[in-house]
């Protein structure tokens, strides 16, 4: 204390010095040059030297008293004690037996860690001892201190190559602990999310981080029996106690697919034990990109208001990747799907749906009813930018034009559907539609696709495909109807190889009635009517004149012979029945400005090929001098043979 004392500035040393008052008030009177310092302006600069002197003499006795504790703990801290404490720190954790190999490694510079090979974890079950899981290697870190007193207490924990056993029970809980003290905090967190105050002190028990390599867990369904392999695990999880929110990053693979991925929770016990927790999930499986942030159970897998975002980058390389491919999606290239998923009972609600594939977007919500003893509905409206109508057919199983002969996976095997599409613009093979509007119901093997009036070659069009079986394989029944079409852009695409095809507006129907599945390679199959009327239009490719003028001095001539020129006409009326792979023509009557068209007969159309009899004579009011003609049409539709009929007397019969 001397010391102290002459240590400090001498100016702060002063007598006691009675000072001159003034009698009529007892203050101190000022005095000419009277400049001396106060003590109160200086002496807190003294203290705060002091206290850093202080200081660092303490943090210089602690770092020496550190030094020396790890100095002389190999000859204090027993490894059989640290062996023996982590043995029963494992113990009490999971609640199973605990024996461990070896201690590989002991050291304390500059943490005091130990490592420990062989660590096996079993139960009894039914009577027989099986294995938990074992641990190839641990290290831990533990604090000095408490090993010295004998109870050492661990964190930083290091797995290398665990290998865990895990059980699913009936009723979803995952069964891999028993009653120790993460299981028993397990069950205080699921009953405190069901509003059942517990306040266990399992719950202030203190972790640290954990890192797992090369980890294996084996997952078996008891219902079932299988078992599902999760391998080459390697992850890093920070998890500073049982209380505290958990949060980690890692990778494994799973039937020989990597997967990473980085999950946070706040209630990480609660997520374990199958209650609703709050989950932020991000992961990456075979080119697939999904987010999930929401509240999610395990135990009932089930979601609230859990925001679902998927997306594909490459949807034939994933496909590949996971070898499955959906019916409809042959042509797809990219994928994405956002919703928020919410599970009500027996109802899986997908609302704020925003879906996209190859660049088409589309809206909507749908729903998933579970139903016993019954296929799931999926039921809902869905609004797009575009829908391809061969891909939604096809991904019904329904096969149009050249696709795979394999028939591939579609929704109608798994589900009912029950479902409303509307789409800015639409296509079916070559032929472009707007505004469209559909349904699509499925019950059990039947389903009815209706589409109403859609806009459609310059008028609309409305169609209905009522079927039953996979694909319609027990048959169905087609109906279509256009009103004011572009008959010359509809005849152009559905004529094979040229031939007379019209120009200008008219109506047509199509009715049918198909017998197993395919609408080329089983036309023949196919039965019903088709109806075509139209005003002010043309006959491309049929030259009246020229059929004519040769038909006065030939026997028999190609049409396009003829010549190149068109058969106007005022009004278009045909009728054609249909069935085995050939059609009958009912009524074929186009009446032109100065003459008529009449034509009978069949068109053998699995041949592509023509058998008629047609008839050109004049029209009352018409150009006079225009005999009847009568001839035969044959051959191939893309360039048929016309054979003119003789004329018969009356008198030579």
């Amino acid at each position: 204390m001397v010391a102290d004392l002459h240590k400090q500035p001498i100016s702060y040393i002063r007598p006691e010095v009675h000072e001159p008052q003034d009698q009529s008030t007892g203050m101190r009177k000022a005095e000419v040059g009277d400049h001396s310092p106060r003590p109160s302006s200086r002496w807190p600069g003294g203290r705060a030297g002091g206290m850093i002197k202080l200081v660092l003499l303490l943090g210089a006795c602690v770092l020496a008293l550190s030094i020396a504790l790890r100095v002389v703990a190999p000859h204090l801290v027993s490894s059989s004690v640290v062996r023996s404490a982590i043995a029963s720190s494992i113990t009490v954790w999971v609640g199973h037996e605990v024996s461990i190999d070896d201690v590989a490694d002991i050291r304390f510079w500059p943490q005091p860690e130990i490592t420990l090979t062989g660590i096996t974890v079993t139960r009894v079950a039914s009577g027989k001892t099986e294995q938990v899981g074992e641990i190839e290697r641990l290290s831990a870190r533990f604090g000095l201190i408490s090993a010295l007193l004998g109870r050492p207490d661990f964190s930083a924990f290091r797995l290398e190559r665990p290998r865990l056993r895990v059980w699913r029970g009936t009723d979803g809980g995952l069964d891999w602990s028993d009653r120790g003290l993460l299981s028993d905090a397990v069950r205080a967190a699921v009953a405190e999310s069901d509003g059942v105050p517990v306040g266990s002190a399992t719950t202030l028990a203190e972790i640290g981080s954990v890192d797992i390599v090369d980890g294996e867990v084996a997952l078996t369904d008891v219902a079932t029996g299988a078992t599902i392999l999760v391998s080459h695990v390697n992850a890093v999880v920070d998890w500073q106690g049982l209380a505290a929110p958990l949060s980690g990053q890692g990778s494994f693979e799973i039937a020989d697919k990597p997967v990473s991925f980085t999950l946070q929770t706040p209630t990480p016990l609660a997520l374990i034990g199958g209650a609703l927790s709050a989950v932020d999930l991000s992961a990456t499986f075979a080119g697939v990109s999904a987010e999930v942030k929401g509240r999610v159970s395990l135990r009932q897998v089930s979601l609230q208001e859990t925001e679902v975002d998927l997306r594909v980058a490459d949807v034939a390389q994933t496909s590949a990747a996971l070898g499955f491919r959906l019916a409809g999606t042959e042509r797809w290239r990219t994928a994405s799907l956002e919703t928020t998923v919410t599970r009500a009972g027996d109802e899986w609600r997908f609302e704020n749906v925003a879906f996209a594939a190859n660049g088409s977007r589309g809206d909507g919500i749908v729903t998933l009813h579970s139903r016993p003893g019954d296929r799931p509905l999926l039921a809902g409206t869905l609004a797009m930018n575009h829908l391809q109508l061969d891909d939604l057919l096809q991904a019904l199983s329904i096969k149009v034009g050249d696709r795979a002969d394999v028939r591939l996976p579609s929704l109608t095997q798994w589900t009912d559907m029950d479902l409303r599409l509307s789409a800015t613009t639409a296509s079916f093979r070559d032929f472009p539609l707007t505004d469209l509007g559909a349904s699509l119901v499925g019950r059990g093997d039947m389903l009815n696709l209706v589409i109403g009036d859609t806009r459609f070659l310059g008028g609309t069009i409305s169609a209905r495909m009522s079927g039953a079986g996979y694909g319609f394989d027990k048959g169905a029944d087609v109906s279509v109807s256009m009103e004011r079409v572009d008959l010359g852009t509809l005849t152009s695409k559905l004529v094979i190889d040229g031939g007379p095809t019209l120009s200008g507006l008219g109506s047509a129907s199509f009715n049918a009635k198909l017998v197993g599945t395919g609408w080329q390679r089983n036309i023949e199959a196919m039965s019903g009517k088709l109806t075509i009327a139209s005003d002010n239009g043309e006959i491309l490719g049929f030259d009246v004149a020229g059929l004519r003028r040769l038909a006065a001095d030939s026997a028999y001539f190609q049409l396009s012979a003829a010549g190149d020129e068109s058969f106007e006409y005022r009004t278009l009326d045909i009728a054609v029945r249909f069935s085995e792979g050939s059609a009958e023509v009912e009524k074929a009557q186009i009446v032109g400005t100065n003459q008529a068209l009449t034509l009978t007969g069949i068109i053998p159309y699995s041949r592509q090929a023509l058998a008629l009899t047609g008839q050109l004579s004049g029209n009352p009011g018409g150009s006079p001098g225009l005999p009847p003609l009568r001839f035969f049409i044959g051959g191939a539709w893309s360039d048929p043979v016309i054979s003119p009929v003789p004329s018969v007397t009356r008198s030579d019969q």
